[in-house]
């Protein structure tokens, strides 16, 4: 059975003891069992039709928990985007959120993407960032979430492009320090302009000359080998910036990046959070060179929830750590079911 996988307050963080959540189940994931439809199914079909009600199901009690668990932590952006995701609130107020702590010359402050556990950044000093330096992680921070919302309009995401295109390396890269020698900062130069590229090419405000000079840096340092050996980090990047940025080198890249995600998602090298967080950052069901089964993955999601409901139970932070991958599962999650079919 194999299917295809084609004016609010500012937020940050805060304290909020553990409550129930106000959101039915049923309001979470949107139950298909097959009910209504004209004619009785065939035994095979009751039996197809019973496996996905019962998956949406899980996923629904998944969600729950996940939502309750973030309730539980300090992260006000990751809370709202959960609401947002689960229909509590509207879209426009994460737009405002957003909007409310630009700052007056485009960027965005660093917010909680990051120190919440998002997958693939590179190490960083937080506290030995300048103010063009914390301007890019801060401002890459509010596109990605803004993506993940599918809310990259407005006047704030023009600003902040705009200005993106100010504090950008003459070479096309976006820079920030990172520990380690030469070939880290290489890793990481990668990853930054990689992620702000393709961001920015989702976007219908970046100028062409910006993406042409991050696909010229980008172009230029792809390797299979990079995509391959370098890890989570390179492969999230490249797959990012070649699905939403035109480049000669697109279809090549994308091959292997497919090939690599699959490769780690079977051999167990990531887990499935990191699998789908690639596919949900290229805002894509597909990559060439990759085929996964829905059911197979959203499977596997749910099993990686801990028992505080939330995600990424390992991580040596703490549940502070623990609230950007708890998020993508839930996106994940939500994403997978809507692709469920009988």
């Amino acid at each position: 059975m194999r299917r295809s996988l084609a004016g609010p307050r500012r937020p940050g963080r805060r304290r909020t003891g553990p409550q129930a959540t106000t959101l039915r189940r049923v309001s979470i994931v949107r139950l298909d069992t097959g009910k209504g439809r004209a004619g009785e199914p065939a035994s095979g079909e009751a039996s197809e039709v019973e496996f996905v009600d019962g998956l949406r199901r899980r996923s629904a009690e998944a969600l729950e928990k996940a939502y309750d668990f973030l309730r539980a932590q300090d992260d006000a952006w990751a809370m709202l985007r959960a609401e947002v995701l689960c229909e509590g609130r509207p879209g426009s107020d994460l737009t405002a959120a957003l909007a409310a702590v630009q700052e007056s010359e485009g960027g965005l402050p660093i917010g909680t993407l990051v120190s919440g556990g998002g997958l693939g950044f590179p190490m960083i000093a937080m506290d030995a960032l300048d103010a063009k330096q914390a301007s890019i992680v801060g401002t890459l921070e509010g596109l990605l979430l803004a993506g993940d919302a599918k809310v990259l309009h407005g006047e704030w995401v023009e600003r902040a492009a705009h200005f993106l295109e100010t504090i950008q390396d003459a070479d096309g890269a976006f820079r920030i320090p990172t520990t380690g020698g030469e070939a880290e900062t290489v890793k990481a130069d990668i990853f930054w302009t990689g992620m702000m590229g393709g961001i920015l090419g989702r976007t219908p405000v970046a100028r062409p000359s910006l993406l042409e000079a991050a696909g010229d840096f980008i172009g230029e340092r792809f390797d299979p080998e990079r995509v391959e050996q370098d890890g989570y980090s390179a492969l999230i990047a490249y797959s990012h910036f070649f699905t939403n940025v035109a480049h000669d080198l697109s279809d090549e890249a994308l091959q292997w990046c497919g090939r690599a995600l699959e490769k780690g998602f079977r051999s167990r090298q990531q887990d499935a959070v990191a699998t789908i967080r690639v596919l949900l950052t290229c805002d894509a069901q597909a990559m060439p060179g990759a085929t996964f089964d829905v059911a197979e993955l959203l499977s596997q999601i749910l099993e990686e929830q801990a028992g505080d409901g939330g995600f990424a139970e390992l991580s040596l932070g703490g549940p502070a750590c623990r609230t950007t991958q708890t998020f993508d599962a839930m996106l994940g999650i939500v994403r997978l079911c809507a692709a469920l079919e009988v």
